[in-house]
């Protein structure tokens, strides 16, 4: 038996599946393409799949990943990214299958593709928007609210902001690298509502994570 990693990408509408719902398909994908892996034991048995670093709704990603056991030492890793694709929806394509290299918890941050917008067209030019951001990214201190545990509290989102890489585009795109993972994760909406109260203007972010990285900056395999 041995610990694999497949890593796919969530696209169009299959971006709008929930974590959940997501869960459930993969399930179904791993049956139908018998898979042999390892399944709970028990009542109840099913197979077993975890997921390295959970999806927010609404967001496309060429990176995720996904773990079982296979319970077969000379399974053809190569062939199962097929196996599975025939059995997923469209927006869902698996590109890589091996043995997992990292664990979870070694996740650190992630990166973010944003393509920004103003709600109502013609509100900002593309020009105007991109020095706004760039003033605003530049603050000595970006204050918001985060819910914790606790409730709501106020926190400073600088720190957080590990790169910012702006893109030549016809919009306002940019990338931006923040904390990811089991210690500490900064959602990329948490900057751009911020950004978007502080001009008053209601924004549209079209948001794609594009790498998710362990400690150094390492890709997570």
């Amino acid at each position: 038996m041995k610990n694999v990693r497949i890593f796919y990408r969530k696209d169009g509408a299959c971006k709008y599946i929930s974590h959940l719902d997501t869960n459930r398909v993969m399930l179904r994908a791993v049956g139908k393409s018998r898979l042999n892996i390892w399944h709970t034991e028990g009542f109840h048995q099913h197979a077993y799949i975890t997921f390295a670093l959970p999806l927010s709704l609404g967001f496309a990603s060429e990176c995720e990943s996904m773990d079982f056991r296979i319970l077969d030492d000379d399974e053809d890793l190569s062939a199962i990214p097929e196996r599975m694709n025939a059995c997923l929806p469209d927006g869902i394509r698996v590109y890589r299958c091996a043995e997992a290299v990292h664990k979870a918890s070694a996740i650190e941050s992630a990166k973010y593709d944003i393509r920004l917008e103003p709600m109502n067209d013609g509100e900002l030019p593309a020009e105007t928007l991109s020095d706004k951001l760039e003033a605003f990214l530049s603050l000595p201190e970006i204050i918001t609210q985060k819910k914790t545990k606790k409730g709501m509290k106020d926190v400073d989102l600088k720190p957080y902001l590990l790169a910012y890489e702006p893109i030549q585009d016809d919009k306002v795109r940019f990338c931006l690298t923040l904390p990811a993972g089991s210690t500490l994760n900064i959602n990329p909406n948490l900057l751009l509502n911020a950004f978007a109260d502080s001009i008053g203007t209601e924004l549209y972010a079209e948001i794609r994570r594009v790498g998710i990285y362990i400690k150094g900056g390492e890709d997570f395999a």
